[in-house]
């Protein structure tokens, strides 16, 4: 539910303040994206009245995740890391000679990663252990074990999930934080 400051709303007369109270909620057939809207009544005795109203759908039509963009100082470790450590395929049908820098797009199920060798803004030193942590990128998979076995065989550092559910969290060559959670 998203809630905006019950400062920036109108205040209800005490008879707005009944009507919202009267509002039928909404049955569980019924979509549940609403947006809360919590005002002061006014009058001899102050109340907070809470009253639901429809959530806007973004008008512009979003669709999915269509990729991420993912720095890396040299594209030839990196895609060694993605493509043959991890498995990820290459995008034939994405421009790599139209930019004014090296990259590689790969599938991420039907979405992808852009890698990019582009100078690295981000400081390699002082990043959390732990890339939960971190800004990250989630990847789905279907099991974290095997994951866990191919990382332990090349050596590569992991953490696994805080919370216990199962997922393993690691760094690219580059530092990028990302994670793998079992689906």
């Amino acid at each position: 539910m998203a809630t905006r400051c019950v400062a920036s709303l109108p205040l209800l007369s005490a008879s707005s303040a009944a009507a919202a109270r009267a509002q039928p909620i909404p049955s569980a057939a019924a979509p549940r994206r609403f947006r809360t809207r919590l005002s002061v009544a006014t009058g001899g005795e102050q109340q907070l009245i809470t009253a639901q109203e429809p959530a806007q759908e973004p008008d512009y039509g979003v669709v999915s995740l269509h990729h991420v963009g993912i720095l890396c100082e040299n594209l030839e470790r990196s895609m060694a890391f993605y493509k043959d450590l991890l498995g990820l395929k290459v995008n034939p049908a994405r421009p790599t000679d139209k930019l004014p820098y090296r990259g590689a797009w790969l599938w991420v199920g039907s979405e992808m990663i852009h890698l990019m060798e582009l100078p690295n803004p981000d400081p390699l030193t002082g990043r959390p252990e732990h890339g939960g942590r971190d800004r990250h990128t989630c990847i789905a998979i279907k099991d974290v074990l095997k994951l866990k076995e191919i990382f332990d065989k090349a050596g590569i550092s992991y953490t696994l999930s805080k919370s216990g559910r199962p997922a393993i969290f690691a760094r690219d060559p580059d530092g990028n934080a990302l994670e793998f959670t079992q689906v």
